[in-house]
């Protein structure tokens, strides 16, 4: 009888770890690591040649073995010009591939889009992964990785070694049974992707001494439920110095007529409330980094619009967005408009 209660407790553990280690679309792991990093001196100007990191990682699971993540990381590092300590980011988004090496583990390849922060200057590039995912218990998951980052703007490498641990939440069903029972060509199966582009008119806050005008940006979502998405979005800008002989944002005086770039980058959760079978209104809201004239500030951004399916692949947003930034206490606000479409993984 032991023996029949043991063979049932590890069949069932076992189920229960397949389950986890098969990434159901539509699922969410969130966690946290360690890194080390070595980087290139000579471009990057760090005494400090090996600076350790801490970070944070999300990523949802478009299907069995595709997933789509975003991670940062942060350190200080002693310089080697004026300003004796600084920090040093990274921001990385990238697709995984997981190739199952047990019931346990799988190997995780990945590609995608760097961005290191030396001084004031960044640093795009292309990033690559090679790593091992393994399940400890239940929805807990042990990641190691090693990373190679290319940035050609620089001609900066950097090679890291990373581990940490993740949770698995859902996957989530939502309502999907019910929305493709009505036929709403904005509803979408868990695991989905929508890409697009966008164009923004800005009202810049009168601080940054700098003329609102336009920007244009990329969006990248997957959804979680039918209704129900994760995105991040980022935009670019130039725009023209207001008052020439003013300070600005970092309260040195800007010439008259100067250009700066603008730009900013939001991870909201999107959530959608179907009107008829082609339209649906759209409410997101989560954190946001604002740069200007090379410095970086972070805040809330919340966006309020609504979505028009113009066929079944092919969808126009229109949305009213406002990024709240905590330490200058502003509000920047626009209106966008734009253009995406489809890819179904899930499902």
């Amino acid at each position: 009888m032991r023996l029949l209660q043991a063979v049932a407790v590890v069949t069932l553990l076992a189920l229960q770890v397949s389950r986890a280690a098969a990434q159901p679309a539509g699922s969410v792991e969130v966690g946290a690591y360690g890194q080390v990093t070595r980087v290139a001196p000579e471009q990057a100007r760090f005494q400090t040649l090996t600076p350790l990191s801490i970070g944070v990682r999300g990523r949802v699971n478009l299907h069995r073995g595709l997933g789509l993540e975003l991670e940062a990381s942060t350190s200080t590092v002693e310089g080697a010009g004026d300003v004796p300590r600084r920090r040093y980011n990274q921001l990385v988004a990238r697709v995984t591939s997981t190739i199952p090496l047990s019931e346990f583990s799988g190997l995780l390849v990945g590609a995608g889009v760097a961005r290191s922060d030396y001084e004031l200057t960044y640093n795009f590039g292309a990033n690559a992964l090679l790593g091992v995912r393994t399940v400890i218990s239940g929805r807990y998951v042990l990641r190691s990785d090693a990373i190679f980052n290319y940035l050609p703007t620089s001609g900066a490498t950097e090679f890291a070694i990373r581990t940490g641990l993740q949770a698995v939440i859902g996957p989530f069903d939502g309502p999907t049974t019910r929305d493709r029972r009505r036929g709403n060509l904005t509803m979408q199966e868990p695991g989905s992707i929508e890409a697009g582009l966008i164009a923004q008119q800005w009202w810049l806050h009168p601080g940054w001494n700098l003329r609102s005008g336009g920007a244009i940006g990329t969006r990248v979502g997957a959804f979680l439920t039918s209704r129900s998405q994760v995105e991040v979005e980022a935009t670019y800008g130039r725009q023209t110095v207001r008052d020439g002989g003013r300070p600005g944002s970092t309260g040195a005086l800007l010439p008259a007529g100067q250009t700066f770039r603008v730009t900013t980058f939001s991870v909201r959760y999107a959530h959608q409330l179907p009107v008829g079978r082609r339209y649906a209104l759209v409410a997101a809201a989560g954190p946001s980094r604002s740069s200007y004239e090379y410095t970086d500030h972070w805040g809330g951004s919340g966006m309020l619009g609504g979505r028009v399916a113009l066929t079944r692949d092919i969808q126009l947003r229109a949305d009213i967005v406002g990024n709240y930034l905590i330490r200058p206490r502003v509000m920047d606000t626009g209106v966008r408009i734009g253009v995406s479409t489809l890819l179904r993984l899930g499902r």
